[in-house]
């Protein structure tokens, strides 16, 4: 396991901490002001990266070998006085925004203003790749009624059994917790309360989460109605793609920030449409509403209307991916907070997961 040491330096009249984690990069700070150096040091460690305070003087040998420098407002003048070649992965940091302006250019850098900014600190120190490469469903309700959620949950755990690591995903603020459809009520972990501040880049969640048959489930609770906003949704996914294979997310038909957030993180999007004269124009003003850059039709025949597949994609414009038949007993099983049966029958909830899946 990697140790940090902590070595005082002085530097002309400055006082520098340098932290060493053998075997990782360096992310240079160079600024005078302390709340840079804290937030930025702080962001950096907890990431396992090897921050370091460097005073400018002392800056131009150590200028392309920092994986990341970050240079505050108060020292962008000196550095930039140096004439220093051009780099990647420079930014200024501070909440004068003028001076930020003024020279963002002269050092090639990307800017991080205070205090609104802190956040992406901690993604900009971890990388391109902090987001993930764990694949995100979502699943759009065209209209209330259609089985949305049940079909999340079904397909969650159809992934899991073939072996996947899957995440369940529950953003619906109006929908009263998917724990619940599940049976996973009282179930021990965490829900989205617990998360409401996060933000940034955020560790390994699995030991904090419920886990129903295998899939981890973060959901909504009961109690007051919380409006989830986007910084928390985008930092818990961030994790989540890192660490499941598979993310499914029931984002609910609530077009809030958070909802909206999850639709563009999506690898695939596909909407549950009842199949109806009226769920193919309720589906269209959900489209409108959530505006998938890319979308899939789900069927759902609803008794007694039976809808021709064609008709869907003309009408909405987007291709059928699917076709659940109408089974009473899915809305049976989610009263008593039981598994749907998956039914390989043509036309049944488990071979519509199969096939949804090979298809992804």
């Amino acid at each position: 396991m990697s140790t940090i040491t902590f070595t005082p330096i002085s530097l002309n009249t400055r006082a520098v901490l340098v932290f060493k984690l053998i075997g990782v990069d360096d992310v240079m700070v160079v600024s005078a002001n302390a709340e840079v150096r804290d937030l930025v040091t702080t962001a950096a460690v907890a990431l396992g990266q090897r921050p370091a305070l460097c005073d400018p003087s002392e800056l131009g040998g150590r200028w392309q070998t920092a994986s990341t420098v970050f240079v505050g407002v108060d020292a962008a003048a000196e550095v930039a006085a140096l004439a220093l070649p051009r780099r990647d992965r420079v930014f200024l940091v501070g909440r004068d925004v003028g001076a930020a302006a003024l020279w963002s250019m002269p050092l090639g850098a990307e800017v991080i203003v205070l205090p609104e900014g802190r956040a992406w600190l901690s993604t900009v120190l971890a990388g391109p790749g902090s987001q993930g490469t764990g694949r995100v469903t979502v699943l759009l309700g065209g209209s209330g009624g259609v089985g949305t959620s049940t079909l999340a949950a079904s397909l969650a755990w159809t992934a899991s059994k073939s072996g996947s690591s899957v995440a369940l995903v529950d953003a619906d603020r109006l929908g009263g917790g998917i724990d619940l459809l599940l049976g996973a009520e009282q179930t021990t972990g965490w829900r989205w309360p617990r998360f409401t501040a996060a933000e940034g880049v955020l560790g390994d969640l699995r030991e904090f989460l419920p886990v129903v048959d295998g899939v981890a489930v973060v959901s909504m609770a009961r109690g007051p109605d919380l409006d989830l906003a986007r910084e928390p949704l985008t930092a818990v996914l961030g994790s989540l793609q890192r660490t499941y294979d598979h993310v499914v997310i029931d984002p609910g038909r609530w077009v809030g920030a958070a909802a909206r957030e999850s639709v563009r993180h999506a690898s695939r999007t596909l909407v549950v449409v009842g199949g109806s004269v009226r769920g193919l124009a309720a589906a269209g003003q959900a489209l409108r509403a959530f505006e998938p850059s890319e979308a899939e039709l789900v069927v759902r025949q609803l008794p007694p209307a039976r809808l021709p597949d064609d008709v869907a994609e003309d009408v909405l414009g987007l291709p059928v991916a699917g076709r659940l038949r109408h089974d009473p007993r899915l809305a049976a099983a989610a009263e008593r907070g039981e598994r749907p049966p998956l039914g390989r029958r043509r036309g049944g909830l488990g071979a519509l997961c199969d096939r949804l899946l090979e298809a992804a």
